[in-house]
């Protein structure tokens, strides 16, 4: 006993009825079917409702609010890539001259030779002077810095021979406003002077560099009293008396 096999009438046919079906499930491109036809002609029926479409001022407004909202996104990209983009690269600074970059160290120097020649002249500055105030307040806080009464003791020794010096240099003119300022100059030295003597003979101690600073300052006084008025002479001998007495010599 055999297949069966359907025969080519029975196949055909069957073929033929796929096709119909198919074509009236999806209908051909070329043969649009009644249903669509329909939906076709109420599409036209609402456009001739509706006024055959957009007006025209509708359009052209909807294509400005169009170009403008372009034109901003093309400058909002434009502006992004600005922003991270490298900066402009900035021209090169000149170069500054020797001169112009040597300026500062040059006014230092200038400030610096300033402050020095003005110390200098401060130093001999003689009563009279513009610079002699200037002389005693920079002495009166060396002074106040000495840290024991032995170092506070030395440093007087040295503002009496100050004294001293300046006195010498001012007898060489014989003025009323020289006179007066002898006067002062010698009364300084007697003050700075028994101050030294003093704390030296509070300390029971009258040790060698005491008896050599009174020694020092009569040899500086004593060629003085020729050039001195009968004032200021006085005043001079009665100078030279006391430090005589305290290092215990006749001369």
């Amino acid at each position: 006993m055999g297949w069966w096999r359907p025969s080519r009438r029975a196949g055909g046919r069957s073929s033929a009825r796929t096709r119909k079906d198919a074509g009236r499930r999806f209908p051909l491109r070329g043969r649009p079917s009644a249903r669509t036809r329909g939906v076709a002609a109420r599409v036209a029926g609402l456009r001739s409702l509706l006024g055959g479409g957009p007006r025209p001022e509708f359009r052209e407004r909807l294509r400005a609010d169009l170009m403008r909202a372009h034109a901003a996104e093309r400058a909002a990209g434009r502006h992004a890539v600005g922003k991270h983009a490298a900066p402009p690269a900035t021209p090169p600074r000149p170069r500054r001259s020797l001169l112009v970059r040597l300026r500062p160290l040059l006014v230092f120097c200038v400030l610096l030779a300033g402050m020095f020649g003005t110390g200098v002249r401060t130093y001999h500055a003689v009563p009279g002077e513009v610079l002699y105030p200037l002389k005693r307040m920079a002495e009166s806080t060396v002074l106040d810095l000495a840290y024991d009464e032995e170092e506070l003791a030395q440093r007087q020794m040295v503002a009496a021979r100050q004294r001293a010096a300046e006195t010498a240099s001012l007898v060489d003119t014989s003025t009323p406003e020289r006179r007066r300022l002898i006067g002062q100059t010698l009364d300084d030295m007697e003050t700075t002077t028994r101050a030294v003597l003093s704390r030296v003979a509070r300390q029971g101690r009258a040790d060698g560099e005491a008896r050599e600073f009174a020694r020092e300052q009569r040899h500086l006084v004593e060629p003085l009293l020729p050039k001195l008025d009968r004032e200021n002479r006085d005043k001079a001998n009665q100078y030279l008396s006391y430090i005589d007495s305290f290092t215990g010599s006749g001369r």
